[in-house]
C-alpha cells in the first residue's frame, strides 16, 4: 500500500467514525443552506491533508467557491458527499441538531496526528483556500497533487 493510500486510510477510517458518533439523533436532511456560507454566517475551515483527500476522491470542484458558495455545491446537493471535510460532517443546521464543536476538536486532533505522521504540511484554511492550492484542483492538467510521505 502506497504512502498516500495508508494516509488516506486512516483519514476515511477517522471520518468513519465520527459518521458514527454523530449518526445517532442527527440527521443531515441535505437542503444545502450550510453550503452557503454568507447566507448561513458561517466559514468552512479544513486542513491541506483533507483538501488532498477531497479532490483525490472528487476531483476538482466543479464549480467555484466565492464568499457565499461551496464550489462542490451541485444545486441544493454535495458533489463530493462521499469525500467532504470534517467541518462538513460535524455542522448540522439548527433543524438537525447543530453543530458538534467536541467531536470537531477531538477529530480535527487526530487529523493532526496523521498529517504529522505522513509529514503532510499543517495548514489549516478555508476550504476553498486549501483546494486551490492542489494542481490537480487549480487547473485541468490534473497534474499529480503533493503526495503523504512517511
Amino acid at each position: 500500500m502506497t504512502d498516500n493510500a495508508r494516509c488516506f486510510a486512516e483519514l476515511e477510517a477517522l471520518y468513519k467514525r465520527v459518521d458514527g458518533e454523530l449518526g445517532s439523533g442527527r440527521a443531515c436532511r441535505a437542503c444545502g443552506r450550510c453550503c452557503h456560507f454568507d447566507t448561513y454566517g458561517h466559514r468552512l475551515y479544513a486542513t491541506y491533508l483533507e483538501a488532498l483527500y477531497l479532490v483525490a476522491k472528487n476531483g476538482p470542484p466543479p464549480g467555484p467557491f466565492d464568499a457565499d458558495t461551496c464550489g462542490y455545491q451541485a444545486g441544493d446537493a454535495c458533489a463530493a458527499r462521499e469525500g467532504r471535510v470534517l467541518g462538513c460532517r460535524t455542522f448540522f443546521c439548527i433543524d438537525a441538531g447543530g453543530e458538534n464543536r467536541e467531536s470537531y476538536e477531538r477529530a480535527l486532533a487526530e487529523i493532526r496526528r496523521i498529517s504529522d505522521a505522513f509529514r503532510v504540511p499543517w495548514d489549516y484554511r478555508t476550504l476553498a483556500e486549501n483546494v486551490a492550492r492542489i494542481p490537480a484542483a487549480a487547473d485541468a492538467s490534473r497534474r499529480p497533487a503533493r503526495k503523504c510521505s512517511k
